[in-house]
Parts: C-alpha cells; structure tokens; sequence
C-alpha cells in the first residue's frame, strides 16, 4: 500500500508543480504586491488545511507578512492586504462563503487552495469566488481496496505542498527588491 501512495502522492505534486505553475506564479506575485505595500497576508484554513496556517505563520519557513486570518474583521481588511484560504475541495461552502464575503466587503486579493473535484461533483464555479484558484488534485484517496473504496486523501499534504510553491516563488520575487 505504501508503494502505491508514494508513487500517487510523487505524481499529483509533479501535477500541481506543472499544471499550477502559472496560478502559483500569479499568487505570488499578488502576495509579493501585498508584502511590498507594506499589507497584509491573511491565512485561513479549514480542517485539516489549518496546517498550512501553521506553517505560515510558525513554521520553519514563515510567510512575509502574514497573520492569521480568524485575528482580523473584515472591515479591518486593507485594499494591499492578500487573503489566502486553505480548503479539502474548492467547493466547500464554509470556504466558498468566506471567499465571497471577502470579495464582497474588501478590495483584497483572494487565493484559493483545494481539490477541484469534476464539474459534474461540484456545486460551485470556485473561480467566481476568488481572484486565483490553486488546484491541490487530492480529490479521492490514492490507494484502492477489494472492495472498491480508497485510502490515503492526502488533501493536507498537497496543500503544504502549494503553500511551499506559494512561498518560494513569493520569496523569490521578494528577492529581486531586496537587492
């Protein structure tokens, strides 16, 4: 079972690596904008995606800027300030809502990250909700059973995954005005 997760998880981060490249880059972009305009970058996360706010703000590798997002009232939201929720899928009402509030009440930019589950599976366009959606492709466990069920989501793990891609590439953008 190992084996199998191990080669599922290597291909879905390569899938995000390659197919996300542009939305990472275009996040980054707006979080170095953020940062540099002395804003901002709000993390929120739900469930098992409050890992990433950890690792925003408390890990090894802290975001420039950052603050958890539960600290802050909308209204206190700035247009220079960056909002980034952290989801299992893309759908999900709790974060769909907020996304939607936030664009409602601010100017701020709003980033997306979540398992785009089949259009057919999804009852929302996430992308009508956020200014860039970063797919984590963990939509369904990776590791198939007799009996047709499948183990090992690893929504958590693709999502660290994009926050490292959104951090680096911020930092590397960071970097030029640094200089």
């Amino acid at each position: 079972m190992l084996k199998i997760f191990s080669t599922q998880v290597a291909g879905l981060l390569k899938s995000i690596s390659d197919k996300e490249e542009q939305s990472i880059e275009e996040s980054s972009r707006l979080l170095a904008q953020s940062v540099l305009s002395e804003g901002t970058v709000y993390f929120k996360g739900f469930y098992e995606m409050e890992a990433v706010v950890s690792e925003a703000l408390s890990g090894e590798n802290k975001f420039r800027a950052g603050a958890n997002f539960t600290e802050v009232e909308l209204s206190d939201l700035l247009p220079v300030d960056s909002v980034v929720v952290a989801t299992r899928y893309l759908d999900d009402e709790k974060a769909v809502e907020l996304c939607s509030e936030v664009r409602k009440t601010t100017e701020c930019n709003v980033i997306l990250i979540g398992g785009r589950r089949k259009d057919a599976e999804m009852n929302v366009n996430p992308d009508d909700f956020a200014d860039i959606v970063i797919d984590t492709k963990a939509v369904r466990g990776l590791v198939p059973l007799d009996d047709g069920t499948r183990l090992g989501l690893p929504s958590g793990l693709t999502a660290l995954f994009a926050y490292y891609a959104l951090f680096l590439t911020t930092e590397e953008i960071l970097e030029e005005y640094d200089e």
